[in-house]
């Protein structure tokens, strides 16, 4: 079937869909009707997995069972955390599984990397950062800056 602009082709290609199955492992929001609502949202906090929960709390019953044993002895220990995700990461990246590593938050990273490299002298010593940043991350620009730093919205 070609594409065309309406709704018997939308609905045969929604059927036609490889990845329809996976919106029922999804919480979908709602409206205050209980219908679900189109979510579209393009930053890092996407639907929440069902299995969320049910791992969340796994993790957190080792934590409460094993304190700082479950480094080394929880379900799934976490000081090799960031092992356990490089193979999906490299298929998601098309990277080997040596060239990836899934550390911290975007914030985090942001905090390390100003550490680590913003070193404000002369006239070089303001920041630029986006209107619309994560408030963490405009805070992470301000703390790292230790007072020396401009924040400016660019717009």
């Amino acid at each position: 079937m070609s594409f065309a602009a309406t709704l018997k082709c939308a609905r045969h290609l929604d059927a036609a869909d490889v990845l329809a199955g996976f919106r029922e492992r999804f919480e979908l929001p709602q409206d205050k009707h209980g219908k679900p609502l189109i979510y579209m949202c393009g930053h890092s906090l996407g639907l929440m997995p069902h299995a969320a929960r049910t791992l969340v709390t796994q993790e957190l019953d080792d934590w409460g069972a094993l304190g700082v044993l479950g480094h080394e002895t929880a379900r799934r220990p976490w000081i090799p955390y960031h092992e356990n995700l490089a193979a999906g990461l490299a298929e998601l990246t098309g990277a080997t599984p040596q060239a990836v590593i899934a550390m911290n938050s975007l914030t985090a990273n942001l905090h390390l990397m100003l550490a680590a490299f913003f070193h404000p002298r002369g006239k070089r010593k303001k920041i630029l950062i986006e209107a619309g940043a994560f408030p963490s991350d405009r805070h992470a620009v301000a703390r790292s800056s230790n007072g020396t730093a401009l924040i400016r919205a660019a717009r």
